[in-house]
């Protein structure tokens, strides 16, 4: 395979951005108009994962660990997509729909390279794809095996804690293994849209599952306004593995800095620690006002319930609140001032813009970047695609910040 030449012509196909993945689309809709019930309405967020799902793997071609890893779990995450047939019916993801993607993809390359598309540019490209179609189909393959292909997930409970943030609780099916930290994609069928939503809690022995949203699109408004009890969501299979690392060094203290509902992830890994021998912990949760703190009371009981031997230490931190006590600032400024926090793990979660700050902030105070395990909790973003441990510091400064 010339890696070069895939490269270099990626490098070109991409300075197109957006306007190649509307080609890419519009082209497969031709070839397979049964494919367009797969997609949502508004093709913008799919456009863009699909341009960076291309650039991972064009970016690790020639690492087979690496490609071999993501193409697989691609595969299995893909395995919730449902199709219709000819006639109309519903039909799972198959062969036939990695052969309809691979010659849209290959007639979009044609399409935007021009006279640089050579036969034997094709012929490494379609190579190039059989071989990752193949990793693909094996990753949705072995994990049929193990869990299926989405569960279905009854609402139990929905509280509305402010005007745009809801906390709502389901209950799936089966049995759905996640760690705390991980995202699960899901999806109202109403709208035929997946977003990816953390849970709020450790897994508990009634599989039920906790999640946090604050109104920012179309699919988190139409959660935090119409969710009700009783209503049908499907989940996906977990995803992520910054935050979830989390417990890699089970014997020092952990700092957690939050912001808004990036909470959710952060307060699933609490409680997971709860369940364990007791570990320092510092949580850091920031808000504008007093009132955005949505989840005070519940973090309170889950610090007062410490097991001995450890302590959960809980500062909320507000921007502005008229008599106000505690502390006042941007979260990452209170949890400065709680350190030193050069030889402890930290865990970052919030939208990109607190994500990135604190990240910088941490990092001109001395913290390691490999200490720091980081993820923007924007949902736009495809988790497979988000930072891993030792490389989410420096995905969220400088010229890599997202």
């Amino acid at each position: 395979m010339d890696v070069a030449a895939l490269r270099q012509s990626w490098a070109q196909f991409s300075a197109a951005g957006p306007e190649a993945a509307k080609y890419f689309y519009a082209t497969l809709f031709v070839l397979a108009p049964e494919a367009r019930s797969m997609f949502p309405t508004n093709m913008s967020y799919q456009e863009d994962k699909l341009l960076a799902a291309l650039g991972h793997i064009v970016s690790h071609v020639d690492d087979e660990r690496e490609l071999t890893a993501f193409a697989q779990r691609l595969g299995a995450d893909h395995r919730r997509f449902r199709g219709t047939d000819r006639q109309g019916r519903e039909v799972p993801l198959g062969e036939w729909h990695y052969v309809w993607v691979g010659q849209a993809l290959l007639a979009t390359l044609e399409r935007f390279l021009g006279p640089r598309w050579t036969p034997q540019l094709r012929a490494q490209w379609a190579a190039a794809y059989e071989a990752v179609t193949r990793l693909m189909l094996t990753g949705a393959a072995q994990a049929e095996r193990t869990s299926p292909p989405y569960w279905e997930a009854e609402v139990l409970a929905v509280q509305r804690r402010r005007a745009d943030v809801c906390v709502f609780t389901v209950r799936p099916n089966y049995l759905c293994e996640f760690l705390p930290g991980q995202s699960l994609p899901v999806q109202v069928p109403q709208l035929r849209l997946w977003r990816y939503l953390s849970p709020a809690n450790a897994p508990r022995p009634d599989g039920t599952i906790e999640f946090h949203v604050r109104a920012a699109g179309r699919f988190s408004t139409h959660l935090v306004r119409r969710l009700r009890v009783g209503d049908r969501v499907l989940l996906g299979s977990p995803l992520g593995a910054a935050l979830s690392s989390y417990d890699r060094a089970p014997e020092s203290p952990l700092l957690l800095v939050a912001g808004g509902t990036g909470l959710a992830p952060l307060r699933a890994v609490v409680e997971a620690l709860r369940q364990g021998q007791g570990r320092m912990v510092t949580l850091v949760v920031g808000a504008k006002t007093p009132d955005d703190l949505y989840d005070d009371r519940a973090i309170r009981e889950l610090a007062s319930g410490w097991p001995a031997g450890g302590w959960l230490r809980y500062v909320p931190t507000v921007e502005s609140g008229w008599q106000w006590s505690g502390a006042v600032g941007r979260a990452v400024d209170t949890a400065l001032r709680l350190g030193p926090w050069r030889d402890t793990d930290v865990l970052v979660c919030g939208n990109p813009r607190m994500t990135r700050d604190t990240v910088g902030a941490l990092l001109a105070s001395g913290v390691p970047a490999e200490r720091i395990l980081a993820e923007s909790y924007d949902h736009s973003l495809y988790p497979p695609l988000a930072g891993g441990v030792a490389d989410a510091a420096r995905d969220f400064t400088g010229s890599g910040a997202r």
